[in-house]
């Protein structure tokens, strides 16, 4: 009885006790969240004023981009007329005509609507998009805006005009101009081109690359509208000049067009649909036009003040919840061997098996049924939606897609999710076809994940599979499998579309292949494994073989061709074909001289060089040893480049061109117009000849094929107007040697000529004996 009656003394005293425990935490979450209030409702005035500045600043960057836009728009259809400014020089309004037309039929989208060449007179020849010509119009008959941008071009001023309305296009437009100057720096003529405002109405209509669709308006410097986005507030229908409207105050007008006539950013407020709203002027920086934006949308309230204001509430329910969470303790202890298990097997982001339960429970499923397959998933540019959407819907993304696999995943059945976005799935079958069923509808529904989430990302999925092949024990048999599917994911990832890959032993050889290639590459450059096969280039009007194009084959002791679809990659990725490329420099020499000592009439042979040697600072040093080892003479070495390295940097290519030059070596433009080609490169790069990519003739549906023709032929025009000699590969027919040959282009080059062939056949087929010394004496 005293034992029990001490129990019960000790049970009255301990209560107390943690009932005073107990307040003093509760009164200490309290205060520490009336603390929380204070502290919010102080910080809400000063971070509201930061996220003003921040919101100002985000609007600033989205009006630039409409601005650069804008700019980068009229710049380029400028320096397109420039070029044609530069091809006018030292020829007459008929060449203009005939080329102007030529173009006027090979126009793309976006290109000029009206092209003329004009002098003092007057309009010389003007041709419309449609074909119209129209010539001899005296300066005083040409609309009042024409004149004015003519007379300023005549001084030596590239310009543009205001945009007019003009009667005979019936259209408002905005002509370019630019001046053709003499050899000794005087103007002759003006060349000049009309566009209409469409190209520059769709700017204004597209959202920016933040997705930010802004309403924004092009006006002139006294506030004429001259383009608006779609159902802009400050352009309703009907209104020509935005500062004339109701709403907008007399006074505030006047100022506004006080600082338009400065070229001044600035911004004012007036009344717009029944709030008074800030409007953002930027100055365009040409002819006095600017782009004006009313934030009607969310005046500089961004979700960041949403989220201040309900931190408030929020700080309110926190005490509520510690209160319930003092409660939640006592509750949670007992769950807590449950959470232990969850931790320690499942994923704490989606709540499916971790890749330590889904090896155990896929170790006991084989246990059972051998009938399994297994898949691993990722999802295509995972890390770019991290970045880009942030974590949190990044997170929401791998969510919604657990959720999809636990919707098709079955009973005897398992998946997990083991690091970012990779996953595994073991799928109850081996029949490939099912299993490619499955997935197919596993990444359609995965499509929607985007749409769910109101994101603009596609998701996307890549897989490897593996189907249990071999008998091997369970924990044997999970390890093969993950090797297995996970090495077919490889080569699904190079495929930017959702692909399953099945994992089969020649996907395996081939991988070894391409081991192999880049294990012995180095031997055998050292063995001449890699020999010297030359391409015929056929002067066009002669029929006659005046060159060739030295090109690689890889042939191994055991005669096997390695060809260079099959290499080339590889060495350019490992930068191996710096060295290759020397090699055959080396090799072609080699071959030269073996023919001049033969008493063989040289050719000059083209040599591929890769981007890499360019920036080496050794490399035209290199060259010349190479050919003064085998005494080459000057011009019997021609080096191609290709189009893409000229394009990254001219100026620099040029130097390098220079010095190449100076030593004597030809210099070719390769696969022109197999890339970004730009008539810039064309103009700028110093170059002797030019090879038009086999692309231009191959090409099989028809009216592309007649159009890549058209192309060909004005470029192979221009290109003669440079003095650069022309070459056409991919000749491979009959009809195709007709057409390069009428086009005027001077050599071709492809099948229909020879496929590439050693030296020595190529000797004996194409080259001449050179005479004896005594003949050439007696001559």
């Amino acid at each position: 009885m005293a034992f029990l009656k001490r129990n019960k003394q000790t049970k009255r005293t301990s209560r107390p006790r943690m009932h005073q425990r107990f307040v003093q935490i509760t009164l200490s979450t309290v205060l520490i969240g009336i603390s929380l209030i204070v502290v919010s409702c102080m910080g809400i005035a000063s971070i509201q004023q930061a996220n003003r500045k921040s919101y100002n600043t985000q609007l600033q960057t989205s009006m630039n981009e409409y601005w650069l836009e804008m700019r980068n728009r009229m710049s380029t259809d400028r320096e397109a007329l420039q070029i044609l400014a530069e091809f006018m020089q030292g020829k007459s309004s008929e060449e203009f005509r005939s080329f102007a037309i030529d173009l006027q039929n090979a126009r793309q989208e976006n290109s000029f609507l009206r092209m003329g060449y004009y002098t003092q007179a007057g309009m010389q020849s003007r041709v419309r998009a449609d074909g119209t010509l129209e010539e001899n119009i005296p300066m005083q008959a040409l609309e009042p805006e024409v004149q004015r941008l003519i007379s300023y071009a005549l001084q030596g001023k590239q310009t543009a005009s205001q945009v007019y309305y003009d009667e005979g296009m019936e259209q408002q437009l905005i002509i370019y101009a630019a001046p053709v100057q003499s050899a000794d720096g005087q103007v002759n003529g003006v060349v000049a081109a009309s566009k209409d405002l469409s190209a520059f109405q769709k700017i204004l209509t597209q959202p920016s690359v933040s997705q930010n669709k802004l309403d924004v308006v092009w006006v002139d410097q006294s506030g004429r509208i001259i383009a608006s986005s779609e159902d802009t507030p400050l352009a309703p229908q009907g209104t020509e000049n935005f500062l004339s409207q109701a709403s907008v105050d007399e006074e505030i007008a006047q100022s506004a067009l006080q600082q338009m006539e400065n070229n001044e950013a600035f911004h004012f407020t007036f009344h717009l649909e029944d709030n008074d709203q800030t409007v953002y002027m930027q100055p365009f920086g040409m002819n006095g036009w600017y782009l004006c934006y009313a934030d009607t949308v969310n005046s500089g309230k961004s979700p960041v003040y949403s989220i201040l204001i309900t931190a408030n509430m929020l700080s309110g329910m926190i005490i509520l919840l510690c209160l319930g969470l003092l409660w939640y303790v006592r509750w949670a202890m007992w769950g807590s061997n449950k959470e232990l298990i969850k931790l320690a097997y499942y994923d704490r982001l989606t709540g499916t098996y971790n890749f330590e339960k889904f090896t155990q429970c896929a170790e006991d499923f084989l246990e059972e049924d051998s009938s399994y397959s297994l898949i691993t998933m990722n999802i295509r540019q995972f890390q770019y939606i991290n970045e880009i959407l942030g974590k949190a819907q990044a997170d929401n993304v791998l969510k919604k897609l657990a959720v999809l696999l636990r919707d098709l995943v079955g009973e005897k059945e398992c998946f997990c999710r083991s690091s970012a976005d990779q996953f595994y799935l073991l799928l109850h079958t081996k029949d490939e076809h099912q299993v490619r069923a499955r997935m197919e509808q596993i990444m359609d529904r995965a499509g929607g994940i985007a749409q769910e989430l109101n994101v603009s990302y596609p998701i996307i999925l890549y897989a490897g599979a593996a189907v249990v092949q071999e008998d091997a024990p369970p924990e044997d048999q999970v390890r093969l499998l993950l090797h297995k599917a996970e090495f077919a994911q490889k080569h699904a990832v190079k495929k930017y579309q959702n692909v399953l890959a099945f994992y089969d032993r020649a996907m395996h050889r081939k991988e070894n292949f391409q081991n192999s290639i880049e294990s012995s590459m180095q031997s055998a450059l050292a063995k001449q494994e890699f020999q010297l096969f030359l391409q015929p280039k056929v002067r066009l009007q002669t029929g006659q073989v005046d060159g060739a194009e030295a090109l690689v084959r890889w042939i191994r002791p055991d005669e096997t061709l390695v060809y260079p679809n099959e290499f080339i990659p590889a060495f350019e990725k490992n930068g191996f074909c710096a060295r290759l490329d020397l090699y055959m420099v080396d090799r072609t020499c080699s071959q030269l001289r073996e023919w001049i000592d033969a008493g063989y009439e040289p050719i000059c042979i083209s040599v591929n060089q890769s981007r890499l040697l360019f920036y080496q600072s050794d490399y035209v040093d290199r060259l010349c040893s190479i050919l003064q080892r085998y005494g080459i003479p000057n011009g019997f070495i021609q080096l191609e480049i290709l189009e893409g390295l000229a394009i990254e940097n001219i100026e620099q290519m040029n130097k390098t061109l220079t010095q190449l030059h100076e030593k004597g070596f030809r210099l070719s433009l390769d696969d022109f117009g197999s890339g970004y080609s730009s008539l810039n490169v064309l103009a700028g790069i110093q170059v002797d000849e030019v090879k038009f990519d086999k692309d231009f003739l191959l090409e099989s549906a028809p009216d592309k094929k007649e159009r890549n023709k058209l192309a060909l032929k004005n470029v192979v025009k221009l290109a003669k107007d440079l003095q650069i000699t022309t070459v056409a590969e991919g000749v491979e027919v009959q009809q195709d040697e007709e057409f390069v040959s009428s086009i005027g282009c001077e050599y071709g080059q492809g099948f229909f000529y020879s496929c590439p062939i050693p030296p020595e056949e190529f000797a004996s087929r194409y080259l001449k004996k050179a005479p004896p010394a005594d003949a050439k004496a007696a001559e």
